[in-house]
């Protein structure tokens, strides 16, 4: 009996994954938080109150030779605090998951920064490339 394949293995801890692409050359996946609330950065109280939601794109892995990119569906809250002068805020994701305002998840990231220790310059990213890594 063969494993089944679910779309969930290929994301980070914490994300769902609402669609999935597979093109030639790139694997396309829409993920979104598992979790119902967020917490306010500046003064960490928990809302459940959705104000909107944006798409970030993120890099992630490669998988069987094609690149994969997470379109990352973020929600703003509201802030229910009197005193926090915020009053709307996104939800941020783990700082090992997603860090705040990155492009690569930390597990890509830690790769190509161990590249870029190891080989420098242009041999890092000759291999990152030849790895299929966005660099």
């Amino acid at each position: 009996m063969r494993p089944r394949f679910r779309p969930s293995s290929l994301v980070p801890a914490g994300f769902v994954v609402d669609h999935l692409d597979v093109g030639t050359d790139r694997i396309s996946l829409v993920v979104r938080s598992g979790s119902a609330t967020a917490t306010c950065p500046d003064c960490r109280t928990s809302s459940r109150r959705i104000q909107s939601r944006y798409q970030r794109r993120a890099a992630d892995l490669p998988l069987g030779g094609r690149r994969v990119e997470l379109q990352v569906m973020v929600r703003r809250f509201w802030c229910d605090a009197a005193a926090c002068g915020r009053k709307i805020f996104a939800e941020r994701f783990s700082e090992d998951v997603l860090p705040t305002f990155a492009r690569r998840t930390s597990r890509l990231e830690q790769i190509v920064h161990h590249l870029g220790l190891a080989l420098g310059g242009r041999p890092g990213a000759g291999l990152a490339q030849r790895l299929m890594l966005p660099v």
